[in-house]
């Protein structure tokens, strides 16, 4: 008895030492963001007796979008003009109803030349093809401005589409590959990344808050087109964060940037691995009034795709996929459902969640 008892003792030990999962975080290792209400520009008053005149562009990013969701429109506006614009408001038609975005008494100044990022949504109640077009609300002019009221678009089409059914996938958490090899490239006290990361999102007071989080992703969704490259001859190789800075990368590169340059400002993340994709997801507490803020950051309403354990939420951010934190991952896709959450699955066999230690 006494042998057979040493010989599962001896077998228990085993395994406890050749384990594929790796221990992550604890209770007390996660931080999450304070909340911060982002104030824009003013909206200057109109006092300009001659019209000045103004042209610009608009270039709209269109994601999938679902029933019953706050659906999001990215716009850029370019002043293509040689007056400044102020954009105090964009409204979006669809069908008919319109939707104002916010209360107009702020906005962004637009000098000739530059662009900025806007975000609108919508709601519409089943899936369909509908008709819409885009109002902006402008102002042009520098010392003395102009109130052009509200300028609409063309008319546009976009599709609504049908819900799924989710994907049943197994889901690994801290699997020691993927764990190792993350926390060997991720080092958010790395020179390169504390600084980058000051950079992005300076402007948005002292200490850790979800307004830097917002800064931090805007600033890698904007590296997208000039920093995503593949892997040469379809090796998988990763790079660290600081590389990826410099050189750029690809999937998993964006994915450890995000969650090494939001660590430097004081966060918590993890990385999720799919099949054929990563992306980063930010710890946010348990107290879902933090989405409020990212609200504010975008000046929008937005629906979210969360990940909830026993520490609270995860905020999705994958700038690979759309241009807002918190959008749907690639291959995520949303649920029958409502509002602010979305009720959503992911397009794989298996899901690897893996925390993200210094």
């Amino acid at each position: 008895m006494k042998v057979k008892f040493l010989i599962l003792v001896t077998i228990l030990i085993a395994g406890c030492l050749t384990t594929p999962y790796r221990h992550g975080f604890d209770e007390n290792d996660v931080v999450a963001p304070a909340p911060y209400h982002v104030e824009w520009q003013e909206k200057p008053k109109a006092s300009a007796l001659i019209s000045p005149g103004y042209n610009y562009e608009l270039n709209l990013t269109i994601p999938p979008f679902y029933p019953n969701y706050w659906n999001a429109i990215g716009i850029k506006v370019k002043n293509t003009g040689n007056t400044n614009l102020f954009i105090y408001n964009i409204e979006i038609d669809i069908g008919g109803k319109k939707y104002i975005q916010w209360d107009g008494k702020d906005g962004k100044e637009i000098k000739p030349g530059d662009e900025k990022s806007f975000v609108a949504t919508f709601k519409v109640s089943s899936p369909g093809k509908y008709k819409y077009r885009i109002g902006v609300y402008l102002m042009a002019g520098s010392r003395k401005w102009h109130d052009y009221g509200c300028k609409y678009t063309q008319e546009y089409e976009l599709n609504v589409v049908e819900y799924d059914i989710p994907t049943h996938y197994k889901i690994h958490k801290n699997y020691y590959t993927y764990f190792d090899k993350i926390k060997k490239l991720v080092d958010p006290y790395d020179d390169a990344v504390r600084r980058q990361a000051n950079i992005a999102s300076s402007g948005y007071g002292s200490g850790y808050n979800i307004a830097k989080v917002c800064a931090i992703f805007d600033y890698l969704y904007s590296l997208r087109d000039t920093k995503y490259v593949n892997d040469p001859d379809d090796k998988d190789i990763w790079n660290s964060p600081s590389i990826a800075l410099m050189q750029g990368g690809d999937c998993e590169e964006f994915a450890m940037t995000m969650a090494a340059m939001t660590m430097a400002e004081g966060g918590t993340a993890r990385i999720y691995l799919t099949d054929n994709h990563a992306f980063a997801a930010i710890y946010i507490g348990k107290d879902l009034s933090i989405l409020n803020s990212i609200d504010s950051y975008y000046h929008a309403n937005l629906s979210y795709a969360l990940f909830e354990d026993k520490f609270g939420y995860w905020i999705v951010a994958d700038m690979l996929s759309s241009f807002y934190l918190g959008c749907l991952p690639v291959g995520g896709y949303a649920l029958e459902g409502k509002g602010r959450i979305y009720q959503w699955s992911i397009e794989t066999n298996s899901l690897y969640a893996i925390d993200v230690v210094e």
